[in-house]
């Protein structure tokens, strides 16, 4: 079992007068944000700190002499300056907007210079956008499929002081450089079904001292919609306005004091209440200077007396050193460590049937492939056993979750989500998606380590996308659907994903020739993403833990070494690596 990783060390004060300057000259036109990078994120800045130890932006406010594009543009630039709830932005209002208009409410992030145009009414804007993604109140990112566009309303009109704002949409927008800047991730601890596993929910929040408060508000207000039945939580499912105090106050020797509602605890038994204290715990020690938290309720202290207390859960269960492989010179199982290769001890003989893409179990006896021609996949065990477990058109490579399934997507007239018990003698259930669209096919499926999310690819004639569902489970633990995704980005080309931890992804296309270079990419679930060097001949990617990526070509097995990738001096020649899903 692993635990959750510390912060690092806080980033030094941002340079005020440099930063002011390049943001006044991004959004007047004078230079250009580049625009083909990726978001990227600053280091979390916690609720124990004031907002003056966040990065720090001191946009101007308005002039006199400011036209009403001017206007329009600074009112932008203000929207970096959340101090004192945005007092410089509300120095640009007047009229209804000026009690009216909630920055918090959301963040449009864009990807090219804002437009402003002409509207059909007296002083009415438009502030025009290429969307890169959106944020909700409750930190929820949705990234926006590429190409999207949205209209931002604003109506300026001449007062005596120079021209202001009289009516805006709720919200800030923000470059994807000031979005980096002033956003940071934090995850949200829920538990999977079984409550064996902690899922992660990853939010944005402004890096400031309301940090805290906004986490545990989120954390009550209960999980992302692409997890709703698929995760569970502690606390019930209201508005996350379950905080007796409106803060959450962090003292001197970094204990976050977590006041809760007598409503928030009513009926919970001495299970529950270990699990609500223990979900706030993992949540806020993310936070650096948060070294312990306090639970009361109306002032008392939270009892979890009585009874043993739940069961412990991991997480960020680790998948071990070990991949299955296929040996290129017999086409039998082979196990993978280091530069030593051996066979599967008590495989039956698989190589008449031609197994590509291997995948096992978290104790290694139990193995799923499909056949080169991915009309079947078998499961094989170290007891000699081997049966069919699926047969249709197009089947994707197998996944096999830590609950015993095996899932695998039928790509014939349309896509099919397959799951059938690894163990003889159970019964397949198809898993709907309600989401998947006539023509969208699925390129590669793969199941998280707690078996609670499901990476998918889709390719919908066009470009190839990737999504992340939640896996909605009966009582016994059957896959029963996925939900609604969450897109991530993509280059629109993936033949791969792979889990690389609880929050990463690990993807790629596949080289058409040997000497086509293939850059993989490692996407969060926060929608960042970190380009790894290029590698010619790509055709396999694997991943394991603490940044153990692996590469294959037709002639060697690479690992990923700092940004380098280095050929392995293997046992023997193998093929299609893989961890356990």
């Amino acid at each position: 079992m692993t635990t959750v990783d510390p912060q690092p060390p806080r980033p030094p004060r941002v340079a005020v007068v440099g930063v002011t300057v390049a943001l006044m000259l991004a959004l007047s036109g004078c230079t250009q944000i580049p625009q083909s990078s990726e978001v990227r994120s600053a280091d979390p800045v916690d609720g124990a700190t004031a907002d003056a130890d966040a990065p720090q932006f001191h946009p101007p406010g308005p002039a006199e002499s400011d036209t009403a594009e001017e206007a329009i543009r600074g009112f932008l630039l203000a929207g970096t300056s959340p101090q004192d709830d945005y007092a410089v932005a509300r120095e640009f209002l007047d009229g209804p907007a000026a009690t009216q208009w909630t920055p918090g409410q959301r963040t449009l992030v864009y990807s090219a210079e804002p437009r402003i145009t002409r509207g059909d009414g007296a002083g009415d804007y438009q502030i025009q956008v290429e969307v890169d993604s959106e944020i909700d109140e409750y930190g929820l990112r949705t990234v926006a499929p590429p190409g999207t566009t949205r209209a931002w309303a604003v109506t300026v009109q001449e007062r005596p002081q120079g021209m202001r704002i009289t009516s805006t949409e709720n919200g800030t927008l923000l470059s994807q450089a000031q979005f980096g800047q002033l956003f940071a991730p934090h995850e949200l601890a829920f538990y999977d079904t079984a409550k064996r596993y902690v899922v992660p929910d990853v939010r944005w929040f402004v890096n400031r001292g309301t940090t805290v408060t906004a986490l545990t508000r989120a954390l009550l207000r209960g999980p992302a919609p692409y997890l709703a039945g698929a995760v569970e939580t502690a606390f019930p499912l209201r508005t996350g306005t379950d905080l007796a105090a409106p803060t959450v106050p962090v003292d001197d020797d970094g204990v976050a004091h977590v006041d809760l509602t007598q409503a928030a605890a009513e009926g919970a038994d001495a299970d529950r209440r270990h699990r609500m204290r223990e979900q706030l715990e993992l949540t806020l020690t993310g936070l650096q200077s948060v070294k312990e938290v306090e639970v009361t309720v109306a002032g008392a202290q939270l009892s979890t007396s009585g009874g043993d207390g739940p069961a412990p859960v991991q997480t960020d269960p680790a998948v071990g050193s070990v991949q299955v492989g296929i040996d290129t010179a017999t086409g039998g199982l082979v196990y993978v460590q280091g530069t030593s290769v051996t066979p599967v001890g008590g495989a039956p003989d698989v190589t008449a049937l031609d197994p590509v893409r291997p995948t096992m179990s978290g104790d290694r006896s139990r193995f799923a492939f499909v056949t080169r021609d991915r009309t079947a996949v078998l499961v094989a065990g170290t007891d000699g056993s081997l049966r069919e477990a699926l047969r249709g058109t197009g089947l994707t490579v197998p996944s096999l979750d830590l609950l015993g399934w095996v899932w695998a997507a039928d790509r014939g007239t349309t896509s099919r989500i397959r799951a059938v018990p690894a163990q003889p003698g159970g019964q397949e259930r198809i898993v709907t998606a309600t989401w998947l669209r006539p023509g969208e096919r699925i390129v590669d499926l793969r199941l998280s380590r707690s078996g609670a999310r499901a990476a998918i690819l889709v390719d919908d004639g066009q470009r190839t996308t990737l999504r992340v569902s939640g896996v909605v489970r009966g009582s016994d633990g059957v896959p029963n659907a996925l939900t609604e995704p969450i897109l991530l980005p993509s280059s629109g080309s993936e033949d791969s994903v792979e889990w690389a931890g609880d929050t990463n992804l690990l993807v790629s296309a596949y080289a058409a020739k040997p000497d086509e270079r293939v850059v993989p990419r490692i996407v969060s679930v926060d929608g960042t993403v970190r380009e790894l060097n290029p590698l010619g001949g790509l055709r396999g990617i694997s991943a394991g833990d603490d940044g153990a990526y692996y590469a294959e070509t037709e002639e060697f097995v690479f690992l990923l070494v700092g940004s380098s990738w280095r050929a392995q001096e293997l046992d023997r020649g193998v093929r299609d690596l893989s961890f356990p899903d």
